[in-house]
């Protein structure tokens, strides 16, 4: 029962999103006017294209360079009037308002997500991302401890060695005063 309400949930949204995107480009239409006044600037250079290919004489055997040559100049059209409409404030604060309404609707389903496979690895028996990043962070610390004993111990060590040679040099010291003195 859950799982069904959770998809209609999940479609209800979807719905909601497709429904307010087409708003927005309706208005984006609104706010040109006549809709074709929208697409004309485009549709008007792909004419012209093809108009002056035609004009150029009888198609050649060379098409596929005419072809690419009318491509370049469709894309090129294409471009010119997409840059004009993205470059509107009003085409930005849809694409905004998109946007946020997008990620307003990921964020329940990555929740969801996350919980499902939570539960899922729990039921399997297995760690879950959070636990096993739990243990990595432990591990860095034990290593960093191990490390901080290690240096220490190394310090000790050298001191150690320090205080034995100059016990040494001590008792060397001592053996040579000694020999001094008896001769």
């Amino acid at each position: 029962m859950a799982e069904t309400s959770g998809t209609q949930a999940l479609f209800d949204l979807w719905k909601k999103q497709i429904e307010e995107g087409t708003e927005a480009w309706k208005r984006l239409m609104d706010q040109a006017g006549d809709p074709t006044l929208f697409w004309r600037p485009f549709m008007d250079q792909g004419i012209q294209a093809w108009s002056k290919l035609l004009s150029q004489g009888p198609v050649t055997p060379d098409l596929l360079s005419q072809w690419k040559q009318f491509q370049d100049q469709w894309i090129a059209a294409w471009s010119k009037v997409l840059e004009q409409a993205m470059g509107t404030e009003a085409f930005a604060r849809a694409l905004g308002k998109y946007l946020e309404q997008w990620l307003a609707l990921q964020a329940p389903l990555k929740k969801a997500a996350g919980e499902s496979t939570e539960a899922m690895l729990l039921a399997l028996g297995m760690p879950s991302r959070s636990q096993v990043v739990g243990i990595a962070r432990q591990l860095v610390d034990l290593e960093e401890r191990l490390e901080g004993l290690e240096d220490r111990l190394g310090a000790l060590l050298a001191r150690m060695d320090d205080l034995r040679n100059a016990l040494v040099d001590r008792e060397e010291a001592a053996g040579r005063g000694a020999g001094s003195e008896a001769t």
